[in-house]
């Protein structure tokens, strides 16, 4: 199955897939462990609201765990079949993975998932916008939009 065709737009300056809400990110905690120098661990909730979805994406180079709590969402790496993933079950992506897919197929529940994100100090040195950037950020950049 090739992803999912979605067309991306821009909304009160917020960049989402037309006619769906947003995720929210919550960054529970920062941790800087010893035996992994350079490196910064982030632990983040991510809650989907109903019919929620997120545009396609990367995460600045980190290597991330998903572990879904609440509700079923359905997601896409690179070029990898979707996968269903309902509460209890989990994914991974690689450093430089490109996460094309990304929803709540619910239209009445909510989904929760716990991410585990390890990256270069570097990329959050300034903030945490390096740890999700959206392929249509990227390509407005490129446009000088």
């Amino acid at each position: 199955m090739a992803s999912k065709s979605t067309k991306v737009v821009k909304i009160d300056d917020v960049w989402q897939v037309e006619g769906r809400p947003r995720e929210g990110l919550k960054i529970l905690s920062t941790l800087q462990p010893s035996n992994l120098p350079g490196k910064i661990m982030i632990v983040a909730e991510v809650n989907f609201p109903p019919n929620g979805a997120t545009p396609a994406h990367r995460h600045g180079g980190a290597a991330v765990v998903a572990v879904a709590l609440e509700g079923t969402t359905v997601n896409q790496m690179n070029c990898e079949e979707p996968i269903t993933c309902p509460p209890g079950s989990f994914w991974y992506e690689a450093p430089g993975c490109h996460h094309v897919w990304s929803e709540n197929m619910s239209k009445d529940d909510g989904a929760r998932f716990l991410a585990i994100l390890i990256v270069d100090e570097e990329v959050v040195q300034d903030g945490m916008e390096g740890i999700l950037v959206l392929d249509a950020e990227v390509e407005a950049r490129e446009k000088g939009e």
